[in-house]
């Protein structure tokens, strides 16, 4: 029997001004249950460091637990649990940005709830889907948040040509739609992985943060 999904919370929770929802990976069919330290959970961890780090205790991150591995055809297994955990984070942190992280199977999934507002009637702001698995025919409503495509030019797990081709029609439609091709880079955007790191973080803190003004003392320490 399935678990059920699980929300699991870091950084400052008492008075962010964002949150972050991390989509891991996952399979085309699998019903086991997903385990604490499934690679494709794991792979997320260092992207949400990085934008822990380049948010300087302003946002918070929430990762994702599926309840299952696998995306199981027309079940679509993730897309629920992405909802639940939208609708969890919306009445825990109110009307705050939320801004989505999805890698792989992860990143369908972020595309596919990019819309869903919360309990608390807060939108997502931003979307950023990271070689995500986009298979042939795949029905992708506009996308009213701020949207980051990037994809290894030599993934040969999901298909990068299907990302560029997204980007080029969503943009094509009006949305706000930013496209970053890793010339060379696989699947597990590792080797190096920092690049991608550094990209997601500064998406997250553009699209979700107001700049902090100056004040007197930062101005005399400059």
């Amino acid at each position: 029997m399935p678990r059920a999904p699980h929300l699991s919370i870091a950084g400052n929770s008492t008075s962010p001004d964002a949150v972050v929802l991390l989509l891991p990976g996952g399979t085309a069919s699998s019903v086991a249950p997903v385990r604490a330290f499934d690679l494709a959970r794991l792979r997320m961890f260092p992207l949400g460091r990085s934008v822990l780090r380049a948010g300087h205790g302003r946002m918070v991150l929430a990762t994702l637990r599926y309840s299952v591995r696998g995306w199981n055809g027309d079940l679509e297994s993730p897309l629920p649990d992405a909802r639940w955990a939208l609708d969890q984070i919306g009445e825990r942190f109110g009307d705050l940005p939320i801004g989505l992280v999805g890698h792989s199977m992860g990143g369908r999934t972020a595309l596919r709830v990019a819309n869903h507002v919360g309990r608390s009637e807060s939108p997502v702001s931003s979307v950023a889907a990271l070689a995500p698995w986009l298979p042939p025919g795949e029905s992708i409503a506009s996308i009213e948040p701020r949207l980051l495509l990037a994809h290894g030019t030599a993934d040969r797990i999901t298909d990068p040509a299907q990302t560029f081709a997204l980007a080029e029609r969503l943009e094509a439609d009006g949305a706000d739609v930013e496209l970053v091709r890793f010339p060379g880079a696989r699947h597990s955007m590792m080797f190096p992985a920092g690049p991608w790191h550094e990209l997601v973080a500064d998406f997250m803190v553009r699209t979700l943060l107001a700049p902090v003004p100056d004040g007197p003392e930062t101005q005399l320490q400059r």
